[in-house]
């Protein structure tokens, strides 16, 4: 990412950390219910967590477990500052002094409750957000961005691709994504031949450590609900091949039919753990709509659920090359 973007979010965070760690118990809540409306208006802060939680699934029952007064220490720094998010984004939304009880088992004090449960939860947590922040994870809110400013700007000319050049149209999607992030600083090289023959981009990439990402239509049609069960299958075996514990699906729409995904976890990205890896999908819509949303016909959806996309895993361990359906 852009030095200098990054510069200015550590600044933002660092300020409202300080005064986290300043006030006393009394002002405490209602520092942390603004601190909150701050982070979560910051889509980088928020990759970074959804990339966290998925890798501790039960953390809120951890959580409740340590707001009903039981002992518990984390084993690991991610860990740490997963349950540092959970703790203080609960405590955060109850506007009362239980969660002080979690400092409290050595102290009577309010204040001094309040200064263990930062060394013992906000703490980890910033410390986290703030080594994150030049992490791949931020990927997510790249990705976000990407998503904006093709429906805002690009929408035309990406779905005008679709029309000229049907057979490579992906590629030329693929090649539009990566030429953002580039433009965003994220740092890959891919060998000039892969962009004009047809070496897929992911396993062109010569770097030991590729950016798992790979761009599938949806068109509601031939490319439907099992051509996007495919391209899952196919970027988690990815994972697998580049030992790679994220991979992205960006999914271009071209069709005025909603997709929808329901899985397990509720996240403002559709995201599926599997095995230890994880994906994440995101949607461009590119449809060229030619009414307003309030003169549009009523909303028709093609669900796609978590287990119709790990199912296809399932079905053909040996690559979704194979899987027919």
């Amino acid at each position: 990412m852009d030095p200098l973007f990054v510069q200015n979010l550590r600044y933002k965070l660092q300020k409202r950390i300080s005064r986290l760690n300043s006030v006393d118990s009394e002002v405490f809540p209602s520092a942390l219910t603004q601190f909150w409306r701050f982070f979560d208006r910051q889509p980088v802060f928020v990759g970074i967590i959804e990339g966290l939680l998925t890798q501790f699934p039960n953390i809120a029952n951890i959580t409740d477990a340590l707001l009903r007064g039981n002992e518990w220490r984390a084993e690991t720094e991610e860990e740490a500052a997963a349950a540092g998010y959970s703790v203080l984004r609960l405590t955060g939304d109850r506007r009362d002094n239980a969660f002080y009880l979690l400092g409290s088992r050595s102290t009577s004090n309010l204040n001094d409750a309040l200064d263990e449960v930062r060394e013992l939860y906000l703490e980890p947590f910033y410390e986290y957000i703030d080594e994150q922040l030049d992490d791949q994870r931020a990927m997510l809110a790249l990705l976000l961005r990407y998503k904006h400013r093709s429906e805002w700007f690009y929408r035309d000319n990406l779905y005008r691709l679709c029309l000229d050049d049907a057979r490579h149209t992906e590629k030329h999607l693929a090649l539009d994504l990566y030429a953002f992030l580039y433009d965003q600083g994220i740092d890959f090289m891919i060998e000039p031949s892969s962009v004009t023959g047809e070496v897929d981009l992911i396993a062109a990439q010569n770097t030991p450590d590729p950016l798992v990402l790979d761009a599938k239509i949806f068109d509601g049609d031939s490319r439907g609900k099992m051509y996007l069960r495919k391209g899952f299958a196919q970027v988690y075996t990815y994972t697998q091949q580049h030992n790679e514990p994220f991979g992205y699906l960006v999914i271009y729409k071209t069709t005025d039919r909603d997709l929808r995904f329901t899985l397990r976890r509720a996240a403002e990205i559709p995201v599926v753990v599997h095995n230890h890896k994880t994906i994440f999908m995101i949607t461009v819509d590119i449809f060229p709509y030619d009414r307003s949303v309030s003169q549009r016909r009523p909303l028709q959806a093609i669900e796609i659920t978590e287990e119709e996309l790990t199912g296809m895993l399932d079905a053909d361990a040996a690559g979704p090359e194979q899987t027919r359906g």
